[in-house]
């Protein structure tokens, strides 16, 4: 009596998850919102510990409201459970969006695998950045 129950509730939990769309990404030009937040990690020399130190590196990062994941194509690799994309900014652009940290944005630009040159799996290189009220 309890294995059928048991069933009909597995499967009525698991319907409605089955049921969200959860298409990818695809590297190359997109446009995304998310917040503008900065993080500090550790460069040279060691680039373990800043408190033992090593030079502050302070990136910008696109914190997404959802996890999202990247279909992989020939040149980068697929990727899944992303929060958080680095913004790969000119020095001019940090300056030029400098009033909108802490902002909810939409932010158009070139999507690639950040690989070993930045500290994110993802890396945006932004054409443009702009405030918007609401995310969708």
């Amino acid at each position: 009596m309890w294995r059928p129950l048991f069933a009909v509730v597995l499967f009525s939990v698991m319907l409605p998850a089955a049921a969200v769309d959860f298409s990818c990404l695809q590297y190359g030009p997109l446009q995304i919102p998310g917040t503008i937040v900065r993080q500090t990690y550790a460069g040279p020399p060691d680039y373990e510990s800043v408190t033992k130190g090593d030079e502050p590196r302070v990136i910008w990062i696109l914190q997404l409201e959802q996890r999202t994941c990247v279909d992989a194509n020939r040149q980068y690799p697929r990727e899944i459970i992303q929060l958080e994309i680095e913004l790969a900014l000119a020095p001019e652009q940090y300056q030029q969006y400098r009033s909108l940290l802490g902002q909810k944005v939409l932010v158009t630009g070139e999507l690639r695998h950040g690989g070993a040159n930045y500290q994110k799996r993802l890396v945006i290189t932004p054409d443009d950045i702009r405030r918007t009220s609401v995310l969708p």
